[in-house]
């Protein structure tokens, strides 16, 4: 009787293993086919979105990131530059020099010059008709106060949001 016994947990320990084998294998089969059916979707497809469709998604962004940036304008900057970015705020008339009217950035081959402004927010760039840096060094604030990933997201979404205020 007790070899009877033996035979049948043999038995059954091999039909377990068999069974979780056959388990991994389907998991793994499900994995890859949904993997694969991720990637080859067309409806995921660069190729399936329109120009129309991307730029709008890209407008979608730009005005999100705008907004961001337009909140912590008024945190940061607003108290120099103005609630309208045009140079007339409350601590304005206490500067040597009158902060910029940032509506009015120059553009550089008819474009927006991006990074400029970012190095400028940065500290990187000092503007060289203020003279000597008044305006603080909001990169390093940020860096302190995120880290650096959102030292840059912030500084990107400031700006996204000149950009949006250009006249």
């Amino acid at each position: 009787m007790r070899f009877l016994w033996q035979k049948w947990y043999e038995v059954k320990d091999q039909t377990t293993k068999e069974v979780k084998n056959m388990a991994r294998k389907l998991i793994a089969l499900v994995t890859i086919s949904l993997g694969l059916f991720l990637i080859f979707d067309p409806s995921t497809s660069v190729k399936g979105v329109s120009p129309e469709q991307g730029k709008a998604k890209s407008e979608k962004k730009m005005k999100k990131e705008a907004e961001m940036g337009s909140k912590l304008f008024m945190q940061y900057c607003a108290s120099c530059h103005g609630t309208d970015a045009k140079g007339g705020g409350p601590v304005a008339a206490s500067l040597k020099t009158p902060p910029s009217d940032l509506t009015r950035i120059e553009k550089v081959d008819g474009k927006f010059p991006t990074l400029r402004i970012q190095r400028v927010i940065q500290g990187e760039d000092v503007v060289e008709s203020h003279g000597t840096r008044e305006m603080p060094v909001w990169g390093s604030f940020f860096r302190r106060k995120g880290g650096e990933g959102f030292a840059k997201l912030d500084i990107s979404n400031l700006t996204s949001y000149l950009e949006s205020i250009q006249q």
